[in-house]
């Protein structure tokens, strides 16, 4: 089953740089800042927050995965961080700018 995976994040004591190597080992994950809508055009999260779709048995199994991958894609950094992981197995998501 597919699964929107929605990843907030806030790192303490950091610099731009440590937000750049974050964002960039999340991405590796399928996890982006910048994100296809349905109508194919781009959308841009929200700073510090990344979003993806991943398959698995369950949305529980899910978050597992992206929680423990997260963690430990921040700890080879020696980042530290709060990590919120939502999963949504009947989602619908829309952004837009002002």
């Amino acid at each position: 089953m597919s699964y929107f995976v929605l990843c907030t994040f806030d790192l303490k004591s950091t610099n731009r740089q440590d937000y750049e190597n974050a964002y960039s080992d999340l991405e590796k994950l399928g996890l982006k800042k910048v994100i296809v809508g349905d109508q194919g055009g781009n959308v841009v999260i929200p700073t510090t927050t990344v979003g993806g779709t991943f398959t698995g048995a369950n949305a529980s199994a899910v978050r597992d995965f992206v929680c423990e991958k997260a963690k430990t894609a921040f700890a080879a950094r020696s980042l530290v961080s709060e990590i919120f992981v939502l999963v949504g197995d009947n989602w619908a998501w829309g952004g837009a700018t002002t």
